[in-house]
């Protein structure tokens, strides 16, 4: 890592991300990639005033965090606009434009070559992310190397498979949660940061941090994940430990980035400090926490649990709205819901007649008139209907006009969603 202030990570304003290698006299170390019980610190936080001192971390941590503002000599906070602000907001300014990043679900068409390499990516990263669950909860191994190549591909070609990938997100079995929620956090997650203009290097952490936020859970008894009735205090204590449990595994791992294994850490930390395992406001970490916190929980209220039913999407995005800056970031619950729309494609929903459809394509000049595929229920299963264009039928039609009146949840249906997928990019009337 570079030595230069501008080539460090920026956490926040007046903290840096930094090797031990180059910590100096007069930095002040507020973070490490280790508890500090046990060290010969007595507080959580120390200003090095000697080689010894620096050699200590240097033997034993693979990062740290400075505290600039605390720290003694020439060492001041950069004078940029803090790039946690930056990246939380990065986009939004443009929620109008048809051409920002943050909606590139709105503008989105899908062909056949797109939707095949997406089903392509999305059954290998599920199988990646069953190799994972397996691994850690068997033999206690971690595949970094593949979990981080596998993310990277997809990374390189999220940006005109992002609908898609989003799409696929919307499969739900219950008998698959595990992997597949990691999956869906991955996919999501990335989606979010590219919408948002992170670095291709900030892109990957989110799908990395997103596939490996729940690993922990794999050192969990399976008896209280699974339990259908309320969890005790003491077993609620029991879930509390598994984003530590994962950082411990990760933090292990060279080739695990320290950005990620702070995500994994800090996913169920919040803005008002009332989260776990340290209570810290997520206003003084990485934005990276707060993006993979959003993510997991949009993905976890949408699907089926042994403890809860599924809500919809709509009530997702309605419950994260209101527990925005208190539970989740502001921003990025704000962007999360521009990125994905309030109608995103792959959604289920019934019109105002009664007809149910899937969304295919959201308009962006009216979010309750998409593109949709009626879907045909007359013997008993859902088959693929006709398209039907809501926003053209309402200019031909203003006497009886169509919208969506309910969105309903993931698997509400029964209705391949592959094969609907497949259905859309087949039809060549709908490729702008």
């Amino acid at each position: 890592m570079s030595s230069d202030l501008d080539d460090r990570i920026l956490l926040w304003e007046n903290e840096v991300l930094l090797e031990p290698d180059h910590l100096q006299e007069g930095h002040f170390v507020a973070r490490m990639d280790r508890p500090w019980m046990g060290t010969p610190f007595p507080l959580e936080g120390v200003l090095i005033q000697n080689s010894s001192q620096s050699a200590w971390f240097r033997d034993r941590c693979q990062w740290v965090v400075v505290d600039l503002l605390r720290s003694a000599g020439d060492f001041k906070p950069t004078r940029r606009r803090s790039q946690r602000i930056a990246l939380a907001t990065r986009s939004r300014e443009h929620v109008n434009d048809e051409q920002a990043s943050i909606n590139v679900l709105r503008r989105a068409s899908l062909d056949q070559a797109i939707v095949d390499e997406s089903l392509d990516m999305h059954a290998m990263l599920h199988q990646q992310a069953e190799s994972l669950v397996h691994g850690i909860s068997v033999g206690g191994r971690l595949d970094s190397g593949q979990a981080r190549d596998m993310v990277s591909t997809i990374a390189s070609r999220l940006e005109k498979n992002a609908a898609a990938m989003v799409w696929l997100t919307r499969i739900k079995a219950v008998d698959q949660y595990t992997a597949q929620h990691c999956v869906n956090v991955a996919i999501v997650s990335m989606g979010l940061a590219q919408a948002l203009e992170w670095p291709r290097e900030r892109i990957e952490w989110a799908g990395l941090a997103g596939l490996l936020h729940d690993i922990g859970k794999m050192k969990l008894d399976t008896a209280v994940l699974n339990k259908r009735g309320r969890l005790s205090a003491e077993e609620y204590e029991q879930i509390k430990q598994h984003s530590r449990l994962g950082y411990e595994i990760l933090v292990e791992d060279s080739l695990i980035p320290p950005a990620v294994a702070m995500a994994v850490l800090y996913h169920h930390e919040r803005p008002d400090g009332l989260g776990y395992p340290t209570g810290k406001s997520t206003r003084v970490l990485d934005p990276l926490c707060g993006l993979v916190a959003v993510a997991d929980a949009y993905d976890a209220i949408t699907s089926t649990r042994p403890y809860r039913t599924a809500r919809s999407h709509h009530e997702a995005l309605g419950i994260l709205w209101k527990q925005r800056g208190t539970q989740f970031e502001r921003g990025l619950v704000e962007s999360l819901i521009q990125f994905l729309g309030w109608i995103t494609p792959g959604t289920l929903v019934r019109l105002s007649d009664g007809q149910a459809a899937i969304v295919l394509r959201a308009s962006h000049h009216h979010r309750l008139w998409p593109l949709v595929r009626l879907i045909d229920q007359s013997q008993g299963d859902g088959r693929i209907g006709e398209m039907l264009d809501l926003a053209e039928y309402n200019e031909h039609h203003p006497q009886s006009r169509l919208r969506v009146a309910e969105v309903l949840t993931d698997g509400a249906l029964r209705l391949d969603l592959r094969r609907a997928l497949r259905h859309q990019a087949s039809d060549p009337s709908i490729d702008d």
